[in-house]
């Protein structure tokens, strides 16, 4: 379960910004709040992030898939930090490092890491957990320098410490080592959170995949499909996959996105067929199959977002989607989004969004501290995020006109062509 996340000097991002899911003390829609003894507020089981075109919301997610695909596994020798994106536009802070710091909860423990990197090595890195509620360091780094925690922790860790590359996370080759609490850590950043970001075939070939690895999965995306209207019976789908032996360059969004199942890997071949459920005499199976090229947008779109949303529900995974809602219908918007709510999210499963549907600025379907903004500076190019609960407004608010006319700022900036 994420709590929070934090960048610094990426992409957009040349500030520190934080997207905190714990709750404020605020009363309303607590179907929206997760309680976990590992923390002391509530944890929001979702949130959306509003803003203009090229505002950042969608870095802010790659900022998350890069934080992921550092800390995967180790990189190349020589290579330097394959992840490395800084902000481009101030000379400052070009070779400056960037910062990204996470908190989540594994199996009922707090987990909190960070790393400080620039285009050549690891700078700074840290965990800490907090097994029965109180802090223990794990290991502390800098550059080659370690400190680990009690004899107890510390156990094995000098020697993986020998074995990690200056342009490589400690975490990712610690885990690599089966070390327990590592191992932990990093399947609350990698196995834990699910990206679902990029072209519409990626999408379905993470649904083929979730669909072909559990029965259950597909059986409940034919559910999901049936009860959105969309008049599908079956689903057929298949994936040839081939191994990338080497990382090099930046790491493909696409690739990131796919580490939570198999590792990296590229589609050699996909067969995605679907049946739709009509009932003219005469037909057969095989008429009313179709492929999935002639489908419409908005079915691939849905189906693309199926598999991941029930396997996160299923497994208790944190969702994020980016563009959410394109080619979609605001009911079907809203139906995914009931979803993560309580009773029903029996496993605490957590759902971020962005998205440029703007019926979903309703204060029956999301709190005053679910809602954020992004919003860039155009003297500088840098990007800002922030909450809705900042401007303290009522519980009763119309959000939506209200940033129509700009209140909250995250709106573009239109003028007269000439």
């Amino acid at each position: 379960m994420l709590v929070d996340f934090t960048v610094e000097n990426f992409g957009p991002f040349r500030d520190e910004v934080t997207l905190s899911l714990q709750s404020t003390s605020g009363k309303e829609l607590p179907e929206n709040i997760i309680h976990d003894d590992a923390v002391d507020d509530g944890i929001l089981g979702s949130a959306v992030i509003f803003g203009a075109n090229a505002s950042g919301k969608s870095y802010l997610f790659l900022a998350l898939e890069t934080l992921r695909g550092t800390v995967f596994q180790p990189f190349p020798a020589n290579t330097g930090v394959l992840t490395y994106q800084p902000f481009r536009l101030d000379p400052h802070k070009k070779g400056a490092p960037t910062r990204m710091e996470i908190r989540f909860i594994v199996d009922g423990i707090l987990y909190h890491y960070l790393i400080r990197y620039d285009r050549k090595e690891i700078l700074e890195e840290w965990l800490n957990f907090y097994p029965k509620g109180q802090k223990a360091k794990v290991f502390h780094r800098k550059k080659n320098v370690y400190e680990f925690g009690s004899n107890k922790i510390a156990t094995g860790q000098g020697t993986i410490s020998k074995m990690t590359g200056a342009n490589s996370a400690y975490l990712a080759v610690a885990a690599q080592m089966n070390n327990e609490i590592c191992v932990n850590a990093h399947r609350g950043i990698i196995n834990n959170i699910i990206v679902v970001r990029g072209d519409d075939l990626n999408m379905i070939d993470n649904t083929i995949a979730f669909m072909n690895s559990d029965p259950s999965i597909k059986e409940k995306i034919l559910d999901a499909l049936a009860a959105s209207d969309f008049g599908i019976t079956e689903i057929e789908g298949s994936l040839n996959r081939k191994k990338l032996t080497e990382m090099t360059g930046i790491l493909p969004p696409q690739i990131i996105g796919m580490m939570m199942i198999t590792g990296p890997q590229e589609v050699s071949e996909r067969i995605l067929n679907l049946r739709h459920g009509v009932s003219t005499a005469g037909l057969s199976d095989a008429d009313k199959t179709f492929p999935y090229q002639i489908e419409s947008k908005g079915t691939l779109k849905m189906l693309g977002l199926m598999g991941p949303v029930i396997e996160g529900l299923k497994s208790g995974r944190t969702v994020i989607i980016d563009e959410f809602g394109a080619y979609m219908h605001h009911d079907l918007c809203k139906w995914i989004v009931t979803l993560f709510k309580q009773p029903g999210n029996t496993n605490n499963a957590q759902l971020l969004i962005n998205t440029h549907n703007q019926l979903l600025m309703d204060l029956s379907i999301f709190r005053r501290d679910q809602m954020f903004f992004t919003e860039k500076d155009r003297e500088s190019g840098a990007s800002d995020l922030y909450s809705l609960h900042d401007f303290n407004i009522r519980k009763e608010f119309n959000v939506q006109k209200n940033y129509e006319i700009g209140r909250f700022g995250a709106v573009p900036r239109m003028k007269e062509l000439r």
